[in-house]
C-alpha cells in the first residue's frame, strides 16, 4: 500500500509505533509522531510517499519517503530532521521489504533515491545493496557522520562512569562559578504545558548563540520552529520528549531539546545562554544528564547525535557511524554523484580551499540577492561604481555634535530604545530571515555583543519588533573604518554613535532619526556629549542626523588615485578638530 499523506489516525499511530519498537535498534526518529510533525511543518515543500507492507491485518513493513514537488528524486521523509533514518521491518524480512519498495519506485519511474543518515549497523545496508543490484540501480555510499555515544554498561560500570563524570575538574570548577551567581538546579520537563511556554525563548537563544559564533541557526526558518513545536506537542503526549534546562538564579543558562525513548536518552538540539558561555553551561548540563542516566537501569545509551564537537568526545565511550547512500538508474547521474563527493572530500582535506569555497559561495549569494533587488542593469551600475570608487574615489565623512545647550530631542512616542542582547538578536534574525544584508549586520553585531566592548541598541516599534540598530562607544580612540583612521576626542566626555542600520523592509519611516535621537538622549543622561558621523554621499543619512538636532562640525576625507590614499580634511570648527 502506498499513501501520499500520513493520516491522522489513532490505529495507524499504534501499528506504526509498535513496528518501530520491534526494530533491531528502535529510535524515536522512526515514530509516527516524528513523521506527522515533519508533514505538518514541511508540507509546503515535501510530498510524503509512504509505503506500507501488511500481512493480513498486521503491519510488517513501512518506510516514510518524500518526493520533492519539483523533481523525480525521493529521500527519507525525515532526512532533514532526524539523526537516523531507516526502513522498518523485522530484520529477517528486511531484504524482502526493501526489494518490494525498490520495485514500487521503479514502477513509478523514480530514477534517483537519496538515503541520508542511515545507520551503518542497520540490516537495511545489505538489503539496499542487494535490491539495487536486482533492480538495476547504481549504488554509491559514503560515510556520513560519526555519532558519539555514552554507553553506561553494567551496574559497576555505571557507578564508575558516574564517578568519572562528577570528578571532572572542569565540571566542578564551572559549577562552583555558576553557584556564585545564584542557586543552580537542573530541570527535566516532559509535559506539554511545561514545555510550550519555553519554546520561544529556546528558539531565540539557539539563534543568538549561532550568531555569536558566526553561523546561522536552522531555527531561523519558520518551518524548523514549527517542526519542533509540533514534535514537542506530539512526543510529550507519548512521554518521549524531555526538555532539560540548567537554571542559574531562575534564568536558563543551557537547554537540551531531547528524547527518552526505548532505553536511549538523546542529546538532540542543545543551546546555551550566551551570557553564561564562559562557564560552559551546556557542558555542565550534559554531565548532569549522564549522571542521572547512570542511576536509571532502563537507560542503555546517552546518544549525542550528529555533529563532531570536542565536548562530546570528552564524554563518549562509543561511536556510531551513519551512511549517505545515493542510487541512480542513470550511469551518468551516478558518475556525477561520485564526482561531487570526491570534490567535496578534496575540499575538506584543505581548510584553505574549503574556506575559499565558502567565501565564494557567500559572495555569489549576495550578488544574486542584489540582482533580485535591482535587476541586471542595477547590478552592473553598482559593480562599475565600486570599481571606479576603489581606484579614483574621494571619501568624505562629516561629523556632527549635539549642542549641549539644546539637549537631546526625543524620538517617536511609538518606539522604544532597548539595549541589544542575545534575545533581541534572536528575535531580529527570525523577523528578517529573508533579508541577507540584515542577517550580515546581525552576525557582525553578535560578535560585538559577545565581546562586550561596545554597547548596541535596538529601536522597537509599538509591536516590539526591532526596526533599527545602532551602537555607541567613547569617541577617544574610535577607529573610523571608512577612512582607516583613529580619532582623538574633541572633549573628554564625547561619545560616538556609529554603525546605524535599518532593515530593508523598515526603511522610509524615519526610524534612523528616532533611534539616534533616543540614543543621544540616553547618552546625555549619562553625562556624555553625543557625536555622530555620516558619509557625505549618503544624503538620506545626513538629513536624518540633522533632523535629530545634531550640528555639523567638521569633515575628514581622503582621495584615492589607484592604490594611493591622500588625506583631504576640511575643518569648520577649530575647537572640534582634534584627529589623527
Amino acid at each position: 500500500m502506498v499513501r501520499e499523506e500520513i493520516q491522522e489516525d489513532a490505529e495507524l499511530r499504534r501499528a506504526w509505533n509498535e513496528l518501530a519498537l520491534r526494530l533491531e535498534c528502535p529510535e524515536v526518529f522512526y515514530t509516527y509522531e516524528w513523521a506527522v510533525a515533519v508533514q505538518r511543518a514541511y508540507g509546503g515543500t515535501l510530498k510524503p510517499l509512504v509505503l506500507f507492507a501488511y500481512e493480513g491485518e498486521l503491519l510488517v513493513g513501512l518506510v516514510a519517503l518524500a518526493r520533492e514537488k519539483t523533481g523525480s528524486c525521493v529521500s527519507f521523509l525525515t532526512a532533514n530532521t532526524a539523526d537516523y533514518c531507516d526502513f522498518m521491518s523485522e530484520p529477517s524480512r528486511r531484504r524482502e521489504f526493501v526489494d518490494a519498495v525498490f520495485s514500487e519506485l521503479t514502477n513509478r519511474n523514480i530514477g534517483n533515491i537519496v538515503l541520508a543518515n542511515l545507520r551503518a549497523d542497520s540490516f537495511s545496508v545489505a538489503a539496499i545493496s542487494g535490491a539495487a543490484s536486482s533492480r538495476q540501480f547504481y549504488l554509491h555510499s559514503r560515510p556520513a557522520y560519526l555519532c558519539a555515544r555514552v554507553v553506561p554498561g553494567s551496574a559497576t560500570e555505571r557507578a564508575a562512569l558516574k564517578q568519572a563524570v562528577a570528578s571532572k575538574k572542569r565540571l566542578r570548577r564551572n559549577m562552583r562559578e555558576l553557584e556564585k551567581l545564584g542557586s543552580v538546579l537542573v530541570r527535566h520537563d516532559t509535559q506539554w504545558d511545561q514545555i510550550e511556554p519555553m519554546l520561544q525563548s529556546f528558539n531565540r537563544a539557539h539563534i543568538a548563540r549561532f550568531l555569536t559564533t558566526g553561523r546561522i541557526s536552522n531555527l531561523i526558518r519558520a518551518e524548523r520552529r514549527a517542526f519542533l513545536y509540533e514534535l514537542a506537542r506530539e512526543l510529550s503526549s507519548s512521554g518521549w520528549l524531555t526538555v532539560s534546562r540548567l537554571i542559574v538564579d531562575e534564568i536558563p543558562a543551557a537547554w537540551n531539546y531531547g528524547f527518552q525513548f526505548a532505553g536511549s536518552w538523546f542529546w538532540y538540539q542543545p543551546t546555551v545562554n550566551s551570557s553564561y558561555e564562559d562557564l560552559s553551561p551546556g557542558y555542565c548540563l550534559l554531565a548532569k544528564i549522564i549522571e542521572l542516566a547512570c542511576d536509571r537501569p532502563e537507560m542503555d545509551v546517552i546518544d549525542l547525535g550528529l555533529g563532531a564537537e570536542d565536548y562530546k568526545d570528552r564524554f563518549a565511550t562509543a561511536n556510531l557511524q551513519t551512511l549517505y547512500v545515493v542510487l541512480n538508474r542513470s550511469f551518468s547521474d551516478h558518475l556525477r554523484a561520485v564526482g561531487r563527493d570526491e570534490a567535496a572530500a578534496i575540499a575538506k582535506s584543505s581548510p584553505r580551499i574549503e574556506s575559499w569555497i565558502r567565501v565564494m559561495i557567500s559572495y555569489i549569494a549576495k550578488l544574486r540577492a542584489r540582482l533580485r533587488e535591482t535587476g541586471l542593469s542595477g547590478l552592473l551600475t553598482w559593480f562599475s561604481r565600486r570599481i571606479w570608487s576603489s581606484l579614483f574615489g574621494v571619501d568624505e565623512v562629516r561629523f556632527f555634535e549635539l549642542p549641549m545647550i539644546q539637549g537631546s530631542p526625543k524620538g517617536s512616542s511609538g518606539t522604544t530604545l532597548r539595549l541589544l542582547d542575545s534575545d533581541l538578536l534572536g528575535a531580529a534574525a527570525i523577523r528578517y530571515v529573508d533579508d541577507p544584508s540584515t542577517l550580515d549586520y546581525l552576525l557582525r553585531s553578535a560578535q560585538r555583543v559577545r565581546s562586550g566592548d561596545d554597547r548596541g541598541f535596538a529601536l522597537l516599534n509599538a509591536e516590539g519588533t526591532p526596526v533599527h540598530f545602532c551602537w555607541a562607544k567613547d569617541f577617544e580612540g574610535f577607529h573610523l573604518v571608512e577612512l582607516e583612521r583613529t580619532l582623538q576626542a574633541p572633549r573628554a566626555d564625547a561619545a560616538m554613535i556609529f554603525d546605524c542600520y535599518t532593515p530593508t523592509s523598515a526603511r522610509g519611516h524615519g526610524f534612523f532619526a528616532d533611534a539616534i535621537a533616543a540614543l543621544a538622549d540616553q547618552l546625555c543622561s549619562e553625562g556624555k556629549a553625543p557625536w555622530i558621523f555620516g558619509v557625505a554621499t549618503n544624503r538620506a543619512s545626513l538629513r536624518g542626523i540633522e533632523k535629530s538636532g545634531f550640528t555639523y562640525r567638521f569633515t575628514l576625507g581622503r582621495k584615492r588615485v589607484l592604490s594611493f590614499n591622500r588625506a583631504k580634511d576640511s575643518i569648520d570648527s577649530p575647537s572640534s578638530s582634534k584627529h589623527r
